[in-house]
Formats: structure tokens, C-alpha cells, sequence
């Protein structure tokens, strides 16, 4: 199994520009170390504390935005004063003015830039954040769709799925469940998430006697990636559910023309088996910052 060429050059491209990297006039910000680590110089954004999280958000994307060409992937409560992205083995480094050449000096001269999140440098990383008020936010794994299908989990499904209905929400039903208060109370918050920079735009559904045991959503992070989240009732799980889910959701959103993506925490190994089990392959790690309340 691998993952796609198309995809992979496509996925390089987006995570370039998420990080600043990409489009013309901008070689000044841009160091390329020894060991093939990519830093970009971020640029000044105003002080978050004098806006909402939405203004501060929709800032720091429509100045990447104009800088790459390419709408990056912005999240609730990251801080762009460093973003690092490590994929097939080479590393991306967004960093805020205070902190870039120590971190072209440090994290440049990595022997192996793929190491960027073993523990040793990740502390070595948030002390250095800490002593300008942020710290390391979440470390996440990320897959992508490989080539080959899981021939005996689909055969597998069959008999899983016989037990319930599956079916697919577009965006406009998602957000009438959502007001009608379904999705409430931290229910599947996983997979229907709600957020104004990642709106939900479609979901694979179980229905068991009318009801939703299980839900995996796809949000539209930027304009050809939809990253995929999945939640199933506790009585329901252990049944490979999750994982029929996010497969039939995958396939749907490679026919729509764009590319599903995957995210857990790099500990959550549960998560893992099911994105494997559905046809995804790891592809690359990512550092988030955060600052202030966050």
C-alpha cells in the first residue's frame, strides 16, 4: 500500500502554504538549512488580546492567503508564532521573529529532521515558546488515503452494517440537526464540530431504529482538504464501526474531487487502527502553538 503521488505532491503544496511558505518576493523570509528543514520568518500579526478569536483567525489567514496564493488550514486558538510540519521526512517551521534564528541554529541542525517530535526536542521546543508566553499546544499524526482498499474489512462490514442504516448528511441537514439541538451536550463533537473556520460540509451516518449511534464528519479545513472526525455511541463500540464510517466517508470525499485527511493525537493508538483500517496511511506530524487562555 502507498499513499498516492498526486496526493502527496498536492498535500506538499497545502502544507507549504500553512505554514507561509510558497508565492513570490518572499526568499528574504525564507531559510533553507543543511538538513532540509524549511523556516519561514512569520509575519507581525496586531496583539491577539485586541480581538475576538474569529477577527485574529480570519487575520492571520487572509495574510497568508495574499502572501502564497493558497487559503491555509487555521484553527481555533493556535497562535501562528510557530507551526512546525513534518512530512515524509521534511520539515516545515513557521516562527515568530522573537524565536527564528534560534530556531534555524537549534532545530536547522537536527541530524534527522524527522525527529522533530521526540520528546527531547519538543521539551527543548516549549521552553524556548514558554520564555515568550506560549507553549505546545497539541502534537498530531496525520493520515492520508493510500491506493490499495482494506479488501477484508470491507468484507468484514458487510455484516456489521447489515445491524444499521448508513447514511449520508450533507452540509444543509448537519446544520438543521445541529440547531434542532441533536448534536448537543458534547455529542459526537468529534465528527460534527461546529467551527467557523472548518465548517462541517458532510457526514456518514448510522441509524439504528431511527436514531444516530454513530457519526463520522468530514470539515472543509481549506479548499482541497477535508479532515475527517468520527464518534460512536460507547454502546456501540468494539464493532468496527468507526472505521466503515470513516471509509465510506473517505471514498465519498475522493469522488467529490477533493482529499480526506485524518488527525489524532500521536498517543491515541485507537484512533490510529481505525484510520488504518480504513484506508489511511500516516503521512506527516504537526506542532500547534497556543498562548494567552489556550
Amino acid at each position: 500500500m502507498r499513499i498516492p503521488e498526486e496526493i502527496l505532491m498536492a498535500a506538499a503544496k497545502q502544507l507549504d502554504a500553512d505554514c507561509g511558505i510558497g508565492g513570490e518576493g518572499k526568499e528574504s523570509r525564507i531559510v533553507t538549512a543543511k538538513n532540509g528543514t524549511v523556516f519561514r520568518r512569520a509575519p507581525y500579526f496586531a496583539p491577539k488580546a485586541y480581538m475576538t478569536d474569529e477577527a485574529f483567525g480570519e487575520l492571520v489567514r487572509e495574510t497568508l492567503e495574499k502572501e502564497t496564493g493558497i487559503r491555509p488550514r487555521i484553527y481555533e486558538g493556535i497562535d501562528p508564532f510557530f507551526r512546525g510540519i513534518v512530512f515524509m521526512g521534511r520539515s516545515r517551521i513557521l516562527a515568530g521573529e522573537e524565536i527564528f534564528d534560534q530556531c534555524v541554529k537549534e532545530l536547522g541542525s537536527l541530524k534527522n529532521p524527522e525527529w522533530l517530535c521526540q520528546f527531547s526536542s519538543l521539551g527543548h521546543l516549549n521552553a524556548m515558546l514558554r520564555r515568550h508566553g506560549r507553549n505546545i499546544e497539541d502534537v498530531r499524526l496525520n493520515f492520508l488515503p493510500c491506493d490499495s482498499g482494506m479488501k477484508k474489512e470491507a468484507a468484514a462490514s458487510e455484516d456489521v452494517t447489515a445491524s444499521f442504516e448508513v447514511r449520508l448528511l450533507e452540509a444543509e441537514e448537519l446544520e438543521e440537526r445541529k440547531n434542532r439541538g441533536e448534536f448537543g451536550g458534547g455529542a459526537f463533537r468529534h465528527a460534527v464540530c461546529g467551527s467557523q473556520f472548518t465548517p462541517d460540509v458532510l457526514a456518514a451516518a448510522a441509524v439504528l431504529d431511527g436514531r444516530i449511534v454513530g457519526i463520522a464528519g468530514a470539515t472543509e479545513d481549506c479548499s482541497t482538504m477535508w479532515q475527517i472526525g468520527v464518534d460512536v455511541e460507547s454502546g456501540q463500540r468494539g464493532r468496527g464501526i468507526s472505521s466503515i464510517l470513516v471509509r465510506l466517508l473517505k471514498d465519498e470525499i475522493l469522488r467529490r474531487g477533493k482529499i480526506p485527511f485524518y488527525a489524532t493525537s500521536q498517543s491515541h493508538v485507537v484512533s490510529m487502527d481505525t484510520a488504518v483500517s480504513a484506508g489511511f496511511l500516516p503521512a506527516w506530524s504537526e506542532i500547534y502553538v497556543s498562548s494567552g487562555k489556550y
